[in-house]
């Protein structure tokens, strides 16, 4: 007999001590990726005696093929986090209609299949997607859970920057869709998260009035980092002596400020010879990027590498380049994170709370993006003064031991979801 969502949830109450978390791209326990905000938050929540379901698609994001869901549910199931795979289409490109398709599939079959489990007390959803977020709201409404919205990316906001000029007088028309699952999603939330204070604000543009809110930045598994520097392999050279490393990694993408980067690489490494600069990522700028630096000597350019040797790379070198376009809207990204562990000083371009946090960790240097002269003087006067360099490095990894660490700072996030749980609503 066909029984409504409304009705099974007065039949199955809710569990005080389960949370389901939604979100279709990071890597589960036992992706060969490291472990992202998601499966960081699971084991704190797994520690802290909550049973953890989390929703994600039968898809992989990063790597743009169907996951093998067999080793992931058996090494999930080891680590006490139970998996729900919803089928989702593939998609070969980011920025695609297969891809936005693919998100309502996800968000849909969630819908359908969440009807089938006991209510959980918190679901915390991520956004982007903005689909499933708001479907997350709907879900909870019904089943009589808490909702925390946590946002990653401010994907409206950045995407309709990079639209052509003719039409971009038209974005809130063109992104009418995605709109209304913010506005959706941000009513329904119980408290909205932000890895930085900007997404936190979003529930506001959206027209939800006051509501809780918490900054709780990407931070790091600083644990499984230093595993994985120590099982991976540098894939540079022995240094020379002198020789200062500068490494730009993460995605080339139009995001991000690389080009430029590479302008001001190529000055720099012919003033300074004791200078090296690696680029290492992937994405549409490839075919830009890469005649801007093959040849130049002191350059040089990694394709994709897996996580542990990733790890070993950024650690062979001295200061990782954060090089961001402000029109992306990107503003505390994984990548910093990644440095501060390895050890590194950060060259960044992003204002707001990164560069606050590089400024008062005393961790790097802060320029604006697009401004060549700026990045070679930047780069010059880290080369210079190797004291000063060294005093950089040592705060960067001091500072995500005591700070950064997810195991420290999603201490944070767990008492969220421990007062929303406790005041759950009635089915």
């Amino acid at each position: 007999m066909f029984r409504s969502r409304r009705t099974q949830a007065i039949d199955c109450p809710a569990d005080r001590k389960r949370v389901w978390i939604v979100n279709p791209f990071d890597p589960l326990p036992g992706d060969p990726e490291p472990p992202g905000r998601y499966a960081s938050l699971a084991r704190v929540l797994r520690d802290a005696g909550y049973g953890v379901t989390w929703w994600t698609a039968s898809f992989s994001h990063r790597y743009k093929s169907p996951l093998d869901q067999g080793p992931l549910l058996d090494a999930c199931r080891r680590e006490g986090i139970e998996v729900r795979f919803v089928e989702t289409p593939r998609y070969e490109r980011n920025v695609s209609l297969s891809r936005f398709r693919s998100h309502r599939v996800f968000a849909d079959g969630f819908s359908r299949a969440s009807s089938a489990f006991a209510a959980p007390a918190v679901i915390v959803a991520s956004n982007p997607p903005m689909e499933s977020a708001a479907a997350a709201g709907r879900v909870a409404r019904d089943l009589g859970a808490r909702l925390i919205v946590d946002v990653q990316d401010i994907w409206i906001e950045s995407s309709r920057r990079f639209l052509p000029s003719l039409i971009r007088w038209a974005w809130p028309l063109l992104f009418r869709p995605w709109i209304r699952a913010n506005r959706e999603a941000f009513a329904a939330a119980d408290a909205v998260v932000g890895v930085a204070r900007d997404y936190a604000n979003q529930a506001s543009l959206y027209g939800r009035g006051a509501c809780r809110q918490e900054v709780i930045p990407l931070g790091i598994d600083l644990a499984a980092f230093d595993a994985a520097a120590a099982s991976g392999r540098s894939l540079l050279p022995a240094r020379t002596e002198g020789q200062v490393r500068v490494i730009y990694s993460g995605s080339l993408s139009r995001n991000y400020d690389v080009l430029t980067a590479a302008r001001a690489a190529r000055r720099a490494v012919g003033a300074h010879p004791h200078l090296e600069v690696i680029f290492n990522g992937r994405g549409e700028l490839v075919s830009e990027l890469r005649p801007m630096i093959e040849g130049v000597p002191g350059i040089r350019f990694l394709d994709f590498v897996g996580a542990a040797d990733w790890a070993a790379t950024v650690k062979a070198c001295d200061i990782g380049w954060n090089a961001v376009r402000p029109e992306s809207r990107i503003l505390f990204p994984n990548k910093v994170f990644g440095y501060w562990a390895a050890g590194l000083a950060v060259l960044n371009t992003i204002p707001g709370e990164c560069a606050e946090w590089i400024a008062r960790t005393e961790t790097g240097v802060t320029y604006a993006a697009g401004d060549e002269e700026a990045a070679c003087r930047a780069l010059a006067e880290l080369a210079a003064d190797p004291a000063k360099l060294a005093s950089m490095r040592a705060a960067a990894r001091a500072s995500a031991v005591e700070r950064w660490d997810r195991k420290h700072l999603y201490r944070a996030y767990l008492s969220l979801v421990e007062s929303l749980a406790d005041s759950a609503r009635p089915c």
